[in-house]
């Protein structure tokens, strides 16, 4: 049985380029405009409440505006692309707006896209100056916003199986809380992240398309802080290397503060680049001695690897941890024969945040990227996967919180490593 979808999308900088309501009250409303938006932005009053104000002091006739829509219009490029293909895999699309109805209606014309239903505060253009707005959609045990994208929401929950929503600010908060998957960019995004609310990131359109066509095949990992824990063999190889030339290393609790992506990287903040030279292989000496007893799993990470590879999903490795040593832990543990694919430094010629590591575990796990997810738990790592055109899985399992993670705008943000073994099925759960 086929399930029943529907996506309901945002408008105003989300659809539109720019926020056309924003645009219009700047160019057709008196200066007391700023005083009201700076009340709705400091949340003293709500959407609906702002539109009933301004509409008393904006002016211009309807042709003069409508011209200037006309001028003004533009959409995400790679929405109508979007568009058709939901449109042809039978999914629903429709509009859900705390904006106005006028502007839409005439940017969907501009644009060929009159077809796609849209809910909307309605507009009635008075006999010369000014209009008068009306809120046929809004919830009046709340209030506050003119358009109620939660309560449209819930009136569509008898009709559809899956409701997603595509958003990006204040007006979508309620509906991103309602709905059953979210794409979330600008200041929509940060609030799903603070709530916990799953969600994938986006830019435009035409990334949320390919999240609509993925297939999972693999998932490429890093591996200190992702799978293994190995840090106090780290701490232990760095102490030896200070200890070389005389000096005093930092405690075990700022070693999140001067870990960088690479050895020679975090050494340099220490040594002179000949010391780093002499350093290197100090720590790494040191490092070989004592790695294997110092390194074991992070919780649920062996389960889920055996899950994954069980379920003829192909994995690999990339890490900025020597090959030898990535294989060496990996043998310790019993889990080697599970990837298709380790890629240390050493191997490839540059460290994460270069996309070398996951092109090469590519190619040898014989996948395209657009079949793969890169799971990882550092900024660097969210680089690297994005200069991969990888979509990067951030896991806040290591040094960095899932605030912290998410300014690199990882496409989703996991609270733990055991949610990678649903969602290979179902990316959206």
């Amino acid at each position: 049985m086929t399930m029943k979808q529907l996506i309901l999308c945002d408008f105003d900088g989300t659809i539109s380029v720019q926020d056309m309501g924003y645009v219009l009250v700047t160019q057709f409303a008196s200066s007391e405009w700023e005083s009201i938006d700076r009340d709705f932005r400091e949340r003293k009053i709500g959407s609906k409440e702002a539109y009933s104000r301004i509409a008393k002091i904006l002016s211009g006739d309807e042709p003069t505006i409508l011209r200037f829509i006309q001028e003004h219009s533009h959409i995400d490029p790679s929405f109508p692309t979007f568009y058709e293909y939901c449109h042809e895999k039978g999914i629903d699309i429709k509009i859900v707006s705390d904006g106005l109805d006028f502007y839409i209606k005439k940017i969907l014309e501009i644009h060929h896209l009159s077809e796609i239903p849209f809910y909307a505060n309605c507009t009635h253009f008075l006999g010369g100056d000014g209009i008068e707005i009306s809120f046929p959609h809004s919830e009046e045990e709340c209030g506050l916003c003119g358009t109620c994208k939660k309560k449209l929401i819930q009136i569509h929950r008898k009709e559809y199986d899956s409701i997603f929503f595509v958003g990006n600010g204040l007006s979508d908060r309620c509906a991103a809380q309602e709905a059953d998957f979210v794409f979330a960019k600008d200041s929509l995004y940060n609030y799903c992240t603070e709530q916990d609310i799953p969600c994938h990131f986006f830019k435009y359109f035409h990334e949320i398309l390919g999240d609509l066509k993925k297939k999972i095949h693999g998932i490429i990992f890093d591996l200190d802080g992702t799978l293994i824990e190995s840090y106090e063999a780290i701490y232990l190889g760095l102490k030896e290397c200070f200890q070389s030339f005389g000096k005093v290393i930092f405690p075990f609790t700022d070693l999140k503060k001067f870990l960088m992506p690479d050895l020679e990287t975090t050494l340099s903040q220490f040594f002179t680049p000949g010391e780093v030279l002499k350093g290197i292989p100090v720590m790494r000496k040191k490092y070989e001695e004592v790695y294997l007893n110092e390194t074991h799993f992070l919780d649920g990470a062996e389960e889920v690897l055996k899950s994954l590879h069980s379920n003829g999903v192909i994995l690999g490795i990339a890490s900025n941890k020597l090959g030898r040593f990535s294989r060496g832990a990996l043998m310790h543990l019993g889990v080697l024969d599970y990837f298709n694919s380790v890629i240390g430094a050493g191997d490839v010629p540059r460290n994460k945040p270069f996309p070398d590591m996951i092109q090469t575990a590519l190619k040898e796990m014989h996948l395209p990227p657009e079949e793969t997810i890169f799971v990882g738990d550092t900024p660097t790592d969210i680089e690297t996967g994005k200069q991969a055109g990888v979509d990067v899985y951030a896991l806040p399992s290591g040094f960095y919180s899932k605030m912290e993670l998410s300014q690199g705008k990882p496409r989703r943000l996991l609270n733990h490593l055991q949610d990678l073994v649903p969602l290979v099925k179902n990316p959206f759960s």
